[in-house]
């Protein structure tokens, strides 16, 4: 019985430090590639200073790395909206915190944007019904707290739209990352919120 509990401690080890490793590698791909998106996988393994071979285990190739990266958008994504979505909180509370919060993982991963063909949102372009924003759209539609005359997946399409047009802003000089968030999120707040347009 002694065994079996330390043959599972010592793979509940492993895997942390395998989770450790791989954490290490990311945070050092997104400080490295911010600078400088062209770094190579032995730049990036020097940076994380976990061993060539330890990053190839869970990396093959770069863009197994960049897939992982892409990955971190969509997760931290989902966070804001999490983060953003409270019991007590009104719609307009709700989009004044996706604003500043879609334009924060916007100015993280800009180096994502700067790869040929590359949308770094794709996978949250074709919701499945249970995406939180576009459940909370729904039930927010429901409550008559937003517009109930725009389809939830219409205003779900929008707020992506518009996020990735103020990323664009920022990544352009027309605009600074602060101002980017403050004005999405008046944008949103007022395009969808009942009653702001005289809208139901």
């Amino acid at each position: 019985m002694g065994d079996a509990s330390d043959l599972n401690s010592t793979e509940q080890a492993l895997r942390l430090d395998a989770r450790r490793n791989r954490d290490a590698v990311l945070a050092a791909a997104i400080r490295i590639l911010a600078t400088d998106p062209e770094a190579s996988m032995r730049q990036i393994a020097a940076e994380s200073g976990v061993a060539r071979v330890t990053v190839y285990r869970h990396f093959p190739t770069r863009e197994h790395l960049i897939q992982a990266l892409i990955d971190l958008v969509v997760e931290e994504e989902r966070a804001v909206v999490t983060t953003a979505i409270t019991p007590a909180a009104t719609a307009a509370e709700v989009f004044d915190r996706l604003g500043p919060g879609i334009i924060r993982v916007g100015e993280r991963y800009r180096f994502l944007d700067n790869r040929p063909g590359s949308v770094t949102d794709a996978p949250l372009r074709r919701p499945a019904a249970d995406e939180p924003l576009l459940m909370w759209l729904t039930e927010a539609a429901e409550r008559d707290e937003i517009r109930t005359d725009l389809p939830p997946e219409w205003m779900y399409a929008m707020i992506h739209g518009l996020g990735r047009a103020a990323n664009e802003e920022v990544l352009v000089g027309r605009t600074t990352a602060g101002e980017a968030g403050q004005l999405l999120a008046h944008t949103l707040t007022h395009a969808f919120v009942a009653g702001r347009d005289g809208s139901a």
